[in-house]
């Protein structure tokens, strides 16, 4: 697995939440897609939606990467989840066959 293609996938999903355009989510994710920290969001429909209702209701939202790291099928941020407040967060990102399939969020306290 090539990491530099892994992280530049990671950050247009990122880059998704950023900007609201959902068209995005079909080119980087797999139809299975899972979020274990939102196990309702399953599929790239699932997370249009989730996209499009972020963005209605936090227009300001940004997602601001602080430093990414890639080995083998795995990919992990560190960023600044800008909203109402501010808060900083880590994803750890698996990717399968050029997209990416599953993802674990935590925050730092």
């Amino acid at each position: 697995m090539n990491i530099d293609v892994n992280k530049a996938l990671v950050k247009r999903y990122l880059k998704m939440w950023n900007t609201g355009d959902v068209t995005i989510a079909d080119e980087v994710l797999s139809p299975t897609w899972m979020d274990h920290a939102h196990p309702e969001v399953i599929g790239t429909k699932s997370v249009k939606q989730a996209v499009l209702k972020v963005r209605e209701v936090y227009p300001e939202f940004r997602i601001t990467i602080e430093s990414i790291l890639s080995e083998g099928d795995l990919v992990a941020v560190r960023g600044i989840v800008e909203r109402e407040s501010t808060s900083r967060v880590m994803w750890f990102v698996r990717i399968e066959d050029g997209k990416m399939k599953e993802m674990w969020t935590g925050s730092e306290m």
